[in-house]
């Protein structure tokens, strides 16, 4: 069922940005063979497309990347959802750098800002999604990612709904100086946030930001046993991990089926 049950291989780099304990940077399966492809749509960002069986995509889901850029299982994760139905586009908004090995994390995030790079960038994506003759766009962030879709959402790009795994948003305010709830609040499509135990409580069920998502359709879910980046770049040769993946891009997938 899915494309992404394959070992990665690990290092100790985190990102500061994480909370303590989360995942470490895990490298691209090496065993793993990539179904889409990598194309340039112009101002050199650079997108992996991995495409549907049918001819008639669902939707177009953005599969948008941590601070490690296309590292771990996001082109597996990419891959499952095309093999779902649905039309996978994954950006490399930092155009080939990561956070790995950086001394100051919130000095190397704020060097991509919304205006003009991610905001440009996603005008970008927009653009290559309705040249598909596509409307319905979904976006699934990975901690950074998490980010992004919530400051595309709330600066007036459309989605049908987003979901957001061991998300990041208060890169907001940690690394751009902005108001997390201003942002939260202007972003109006369903969100589901996928939440680990060691993430922050206020993107948990009931928290502060997790609530203003609730009113508005969305919802939080609390994996306790599982850390910051389990998804993404969790060990699932540990089972409990494995299942905590599994489980989460099933409430994806189901996220955005209620939700088209």
């Amino acid at each position: 069922f899915f494309f992404f049950h394959f070992p990665t291989s690990r290092t100790d780099t985190m990102s500061s940005c994480c909370p303590p304990g989360s995942h470490a940077y895990s490298a691209p399966p090496e065993s793993y063979e990539p179904l889409g492809t990598t194309m340039d749509l112009g101002n050199d960002l650079k997108v992996y497309v991995s495409e549907p069986p049918t001819s008639s995509p669902l939707a177009a889901v953005l599969v948008l990347p941590e601070v490690f850029g296309w590292s771990g299982r996001l082109k597996g994760i990419a891959d499952t959802l095309a093999q779902e139905g649905y039309l996978a586009v994954m950006p490399d908004c930092h155009r080939g750098d990561t956070a790995a090995g950086k001394p100051d994390i919130p000095k190397w995030v704020a060097e991509t800002p919304w205006d003009p790079t991610v905001k440009g960038d996603f005008t970008l994506l927009m653009d290559f999604i309705k040249s598909k003759n596509l409307e319905k766009v979904c976006a699934i962030g990975f901690c950074w990612g998490a980010w992004a879709w919530a400051k595309a959402a709330s600066s007036g790009f459309s989605f049908s709904c987003c979901v957001g795994a061991h998300p990041s948003i208060k890169l907001e305010e940690f690394a751009f100086g902005g108001s997390i709830m201003e942002m939260v609040e202007a972003v109006p499509c369903p969100c589901l946030l996928l939440a680990g135990g060691n993430d922050p409580d206020n993107v948990k069920p009931g928290g502060e930001y997790a609530k203003v998502f609730e009113e508005k359709g969305g919802k939080a879910i609390a994996f306790e046993d599982q850390l910051h980046g389990w998804v993404s770049r969790g060990d699932i040769t540990d089972e409990n991990i494995k299942k905590g993946v599994d489980t989460a891009m099933e409430e994806a997938l189901a996220f955005f089926k209620a939700n088209l």
